[in-house]
């Protein structure tokens, strides 16, 4: 480090604290306005919310690191673009190879924001119907009437009908 300008590093260390002090500071001001200050229950748009957030604090410090890496690696003398060319041909080839991966995911953030169901609901999604147990941002988890389980990809939802709400 003999090199490198001591205030480049204090610079991207300082670009770290505060990205993810941002990030922070998002997710709990978002998390304020949708509480509705009763502790004992919690509400539809609170349990969204929180899943919501969740998601977003762990892909926003994936994004965070990531880039705090590259800059690191730039500032250490390494020639970055043939990483960020690499690293965009390896994400194409994911892209194709995980295309129903990435369906799933969407499909859970459109389950989430569009509020179709949540956890204790009962509800008939395609051929399946039950109680949900567990919905995430990758599959959705029923429980029938004898206690099977019925784990659907979020992909796969179609033709949702929700009994508990009316």
């Amino acid at each position: 480090m003999e090199n490198i300008p001591l205030y480049n590093f204090i610079i991207i260390v300082a670009l770290l604290f505060f990205a993810k002090f941002l990030l922070r500071f998002i997710v709990r001001r978002t998390l304020r306005l949708v509480d509705d200050g009763d502790d004992t229950t919690r509400s539809m748009a609170e349990k969204r919310a929180d899943t919501l957030s969740k998601t977003l604090v762990v892909v926003g410090n994936t994004v965070i690191y990531a880039i705090i890496f590259v800059m690191l690696l730039n500032l250490f003398g390494v020639d970055i673009r043939p990483i960020l060319a690499g690293l965009g041909i390896i994400g194409l080839a994911f892209g194709f190879g995980a295309q129903s991966l990435v369906k799933d995911l969407v499909s859970g953030i459109f389950i989430l924001l569009e509020n179709q169901y949540m956890v204790g609901e009962r509800v008939k999604i395609g051929s399946f119907e039950g109680e949900v147990v567990k919905v995430s941002m990758r599959s959705t988890v029923l429980k029938d009437e004898s206690g099977a389980r019925h784990y659907i990809t979020n992909g796969s939802v179609n033709n949702v009908t929700n009994y508990s709400r009316k």
